[in-house]
């Protein structure tokens, strides 16, 4: 679990997209409470005769009932009396016996300590030398739009990136936190805010095993990050619940549908400028959507509802941004029928790309946050997608990629035809072609073989 510092690109993930079958597969950590979220007055108040409560005296929080026995002020987080007041108080917010366990251990490590760390306890050796199936892989995201030409070249570069853009994380294999030391203060209201969102995945972890819940290295990427949602959105829920107590607000008189929508507005702004969305989307939607997802459960039955989540947690980022009934939230068929390769290729990954990274890639290539409404209008009509990585076996190693999607229907799939059609791919050719509900959209470096790359596609249809 990262505790996100700024917007900028990351790759939390360690397993990750499987068309960055290592890469992305570093040592396990999360973290969240990305970029100072703006919460204003209107945002935080409802339209009750209290509208805007005064903090309470000496700086000090308003009580959560139930959980009185908390001094709700900002500490030294390296403190341990600051430590167990925090991870007692989160956990006494989640409903857990806060009288069972202590905190787990928190170590200040300064960029190079906590990378050292990050690559000390990966789950397999990662290089700084770019590997080829690895480098074919991100080729391929590039030619689909889905990560920025020159972002990644090593898989050591994601874990470069990550702890670059993070203020903290948690690890499940230590069962400790990590808080990186940039020299900002430890005893104010984010610092606080950041640990007790680490504490929260504690607690997760000590309920759920989070290794358990997210393990499956089989999962593809949109269902990776749907899981994600749920850890980090929760986490997110409880960080900011402790930060409105702390400011003095009344919990029972927040307006949460103006807080969770800011959230959403603001994941959708930081996805309409940051590029790089198969990357980007773990630093972004989980804290965002997620948190919106995990907090109208709360709100609709507590902790108790949120534990629910966690044993029949969302299949799909679909299911993350679909507002309404989850009863109503439509089935994905998965997309298994993988294109031959053509004669001098080889197949090198496969992946799913989801609702939101769809959503994600189209509002950063419009580059208009005025086109966000009918764009994810367009994303809830997806109904699943799958793409496959090419390489040819020669010494020019070029990459092609075959991308199916499919929607809800003819008029969707032809929306979608028409934006892709209008991408021009970094050196190379593309073709996009629409099967009644079902877009296709094929992209190669060698101009050349591109309708043989197509006609190939269409004897794979799903």
């Amino acid at each position: 679990m990262l505790e996100r510092r700024t917007a900028k690109p990351s790759a939390e993930r360690q397993r990750g997209p499987r068309a960055l079958p290592v890469g992305l597969r570093t040592a396990r950590r999360r973290g969240g409470g990305p970029w100072g979220l703006v919460l204003w007055g209107s945002v935080l108040f409802g339209c009750s005769g209290d509208e805007r409560p005064p903090l309470l005296a000496d700086g000090m929080g308003r009580p959560v009932e139930g959980c009185e026995q908390f001094s709700y002020q900002s500490c030294d987080i390296l403190s341990a009396d600051c430590e167990s007041e925090l991870f007692r108080l989160v956990g006494c917010l989640r409903g857990e016996d806060v009288a069972a366990a202590g905190p787990p251990p928190v170590s200040l490590l300064s960029e190079a300590e906590a990378t050292a760390l990050v690559l000390e306890q990966a789950d397999a050796p990662i290089d700084a030398a770019p590997d080829q199936d690895f480098s074919a892989a991100v080729r391929g995201l590039e030619l689909l739009g889905l990560v920025d030409p020159g972002l990644i070249s090593s898989q050591s570069d994601v874990v470069d990136v990550t702890i670059s853009s993070v203020a903290a994380f948690y690890q499940p294999s230590t069962r400790a936190v990590v808080i990186i030391d940039r020299g900002e203060r430890l005893d104010d209201l984010d610092a606080n805010g950041t640990l007790a969102h680490e504490f929260v995945h504690a607690w997760q972890d000590r309920r759920h095993d989070l290794a358990r819940f997210d393990g499956d290295s089989d999962a593809d990427s949109d269902r990776l990050l749907a899981l994600d949602s749920v850890v980090e959105g929760e986490a997110m829920l409880y960080q900011l619940l402790l930060i409105l107590a702390y400011q003095g607000v009344n919990l029972k008189q927040a307006n949460y549908v103006g807080m969770f929508q800011s959230l959403v507005d603001q994941g959708e702004q930081l996805a309409s400028t940051q590029g790089s969305p198969m990357v980007t989307a773990s630093g972004i939607f989980p804290y965002t959507y997620g948190a919106r997802y995990m907090g109208e459960h709360w709100l609709d039955g507590s902790h108790e509802e949120l534990d629910q989540i966690f044993e029949q947690p969302p299949a799909s980022t679909l299911a993350v941004m679909w507002q309404g009934s989850a009863a109503n939230v439509p089935e994905i068929e998965p997309l298994e029928l993988m294109p031959t390769p053509l004669a001098g290729y080889r197949f090198v990954a496969d992946d799913v790309a989801g609702a939101w990274v769809v959503f994600s890639r189209l509002l950063d290539f419009s580059g208009a946050r005025e086109d966000a409404e009918s764009l994810r209008e367009l994303s809830l009509h997806w109904r699943g997608d799958r793409f496959w990585v090419y390489q040819s076996e020669d010494a020019a190693l070029a990459t092609a990629v075959v991308w199916w999607s499919d929607w809800s229907d003819a008029v969707s799939a032809t929306h979608f035809a028409q934006l892709m059609a209008s991408f021009r791919p970094d050196a190379g050719a593309l073709q996009v072609e629409v099967q009644e509900r079902r877009t296709r959209v094929v992209v190669c470096e060698r101009a050349g073989d591109l309708d043989a790359w197509a006609l190939r596609a269409a004897d794979g249809a799903p």
